[in-house]
């Protein structure tokens, strides 16, 4: 899979240095833990989206998290991935906003038209392409409880995707709201738009039966379990699920995983690592149905 390539390349150049996304809590927590956790990925809805149990105090908070490798000679490649996350906790009212992007580019094999100075350097091609955006707002109108909307975007040139839609509106329940375990669950509906690449549209009429539309609208069931465990004051695990069945096509649906493992270096400073899984039965024809990203990550926490 092609983000997993420059993706997995990141994970084993950063392996001697560092990692994160939000780390001691689900993220939309509003609780201030020294790391951040999460990955690069924000997976539809999935751990990114999730909301945290009801705080009694107000919180302002902007995370940064990057990582990055850089290769020339004879292995050249470059891949970047960053996230960035904000959350405004008033009362009951809370606000979340974030974006990420994953980006690489590799000499994937020798051509021999390709040379420079008599060496055979090959074609450098892109390998990685995402960018998402993701908005959610709750209100936690009882201890255990809390109603939200969430709407999230994605662009992803591998999977023929020019815009990817998500609305979501939905009720959230915790069956643990400790300080430092955590267990909630997530029930409501999704609405999804996509809006097909040419590309990706190209690729379809290659291996399939005609030109597919350039557009598809579906309505699903959502369902998403999360958990959260902060293993000691400096170590967090973070884990999320997500399962997103049509109603309109009873074989379609989606699936979202992710996992992070954060180590918290300073009260602004964490290193971690995340693996993220997603999982579509029904892509376009050419399009592989399962994609995975590790990454390590190096964040900080600027308020």
């Amino acid at each position: 899979m092609s983000s997993l390539v420059a993706a997995a390349a990141l994970a084993a150049s950063l392996s001697q240095t560092a990692f994160v996304e939000e780390a001691a809590v689900p993220a939309g927590t509003a609780k201030k833990d020294p790391a951040s956790t999460g990955s690069t990925d924000l997976g539809g809805s999935g751990q990114f989206a999730a909301a945290a149990a009801r705080e009694t105090t107000d919180v302002t908070s902007l995370n940064l998290s990057f990582g990055g490798i850089f290769n020339t000679g004879n292995s050249r490649s470059i891949a970047v991935t960053g996230l960035g996350k904000f959350t405004l906790r008033r009362k009951i009212h809370q606000f979340t906003a974030a974006a990420a992007g994953n980006y690489g580019r590799a000499a994937l094999a020798l051509n021999d038209d390709t040379t420079t100075d008599g060496i055979n350097e090959g074609k450098v091609e892109d390998t990685t392409g995402n960018v998402q955006g993701q908005l959610r707002y709750d209100v936690f109108f009882h201890e255990r409880f809390s109603a939200f909307l969430m709407s999230t975007a994605r662009y992803d040139k591998f999977q023929g995707l020019d815009l990817r839609l998500n609305i979501d509106p939905g009720i959230a329940m915790y069956a643990l709201a400790e300080a430092t375990h955590k267990l909630w669950f997530e029930v409501g509906y999704d609405f999804q738009f996509d809006l097909r690449s040419s590309r990706g549209l190209d690729t379809a009429e290659a291996t399939g039966d005609g030109r597919p539309s350039k557009t598809l609208i579906n309505h699903a069931a959502r369902l998403f379990a999360g958990y959260t465990n902060n293993l000691s004051k400096y170590v967090t695990f973070d884990t999320g699920f997500e399962f997103l069945q049509s109603v309109l096509v009873a074989k379609r649906f989606r699936m979202n995983w992710v996992n992070a493992l954060n180590v918290s270096l300073s009260d602004r400073f964490t290193m971690g690592t995340t693996f993220t899984l997603r999982y579509e039965n029904q892509p376009l024809d050419g399009v592989a149905k399962l994609d995975t990203i590790t990454s390590l990550l190096i964040g900080v926490r600027l308020l």
